[in-house]
């Protein structure tokens, strides 16, 4: 009897201290610009269906969006929305400048669907 309640005290010990257990100081690391500029390419680039050099000219729009959004966004709080929209409107105007002017309703279209969704964002 007393091994059987000392079993149940310990099981109840193990799921109570992993269901308590929180992430590290880290948490969640952003992906790097490399990961997010491969995710450009897939998710935006390739359904556009543009070629080399538009490609390029789009990543490099892109690339340099996550490096100025790098220096000013502060983990783990979000940078200022102002900030953010102001870089996000200089990159959409050189992808306006790098793809054919019918595919930029479609390229916004695509560059919302992949923003990272914050915590209020998909719940009901």
């Amino acid at each position: 009897m007393k091994t059987i309640k000392f079993a149940i005290g310990i099981a109840i010990l193990l799921v109570g201290s992993a269901c308590f257990s929180q992430p590290g100081k880290g948490g969640m690391k952003p992906p790097s610009i490399e990961e997010r500029l491969k995710m450009v390419d897939k998710e935006i680039c390739q359904p556009l269906k543009l070629d080399k050099t538009q490609t390029e000219k789009v990543t490099a729009a892109f690339k340099d969006f996550f490096v100025e959004l790098d220096k000013i966004a502060t983990p783990p709080e979000r940078p200022e929305k102002p900030k953010v929209d102001a870089l996000a409107k200089i990159r959409d105007e050189k992808v306006k400048q790098a793809i054919p002017e019918a595919l930029y309703p479609k390229y916004l279209e695509l560059e919302k669907a992949t923003r990272p969704k914050g915590p209020q964002e998909g719940r009901p």
